[in-house]
């Protein structure tokens, strides 16, 4: 039974030795291959989240295939346009930067699902707090 065991570990661990791994794009996930919206579900620091508990006072950021991104108050939507900015997603790395006029937002992906991305802060950025977003919720 060991000798199966130390055989099976071996072909196992040989089929991926030496095998350099491509890295996920992650573009389509932020922006579904045109726009998509995330809520900010939760703003954390310290650990407490500072995010309102009602969905409808959360904000939005949308991400464009374009690599422009948009973000404001979700009961905003539709009535002003919010903060206009670009972002920089790099898979590899799994960071992403939000440039907005006079702030840079860094982030590490520290998640990352289908249905959430936790975004934590680099000691560079002028935005100090992990957010966690969310698709836009069905209404």
């Amino acid at each position: 039974m060991k000798k199966r065991l130390f055989f099976a570990l071996v072909v196992l661990s040989s089929c991926t030795t030496g095998v350099k791994m491509k890295a996920v794009n992650l573009g389509p996930l932020f922006h579904d291959s045109n726009s998509k919206v995330w809520m900010v579900d939760k703003v954390i620091a310290e650990k407490k989240n500072y995010a309102p508990r009602i969905n409808m006072e959360k904000d939005v950021i949308i991400f464009y295939e374009t690599g422009k991104c948009l973000y404001q108050p979700m009961h905003t939507l539709g009535d002003f346009v919010g903060k206009k900015g670009e972002y920089s997603l790099f898979s590899e790395d799994k960071t992403l930067s939000l440039y907005y006029p006079n702030e840079r937002w860094d982030f590490k992906i520290d998640a990352i699902s289908e249905d959430t991305i936790v975004l934590k802060p680099t000691k560079d950025s002028d935005l100090k707090y992990t957010m966690v977003l969310v698709p836009f919720p069905e209404l």
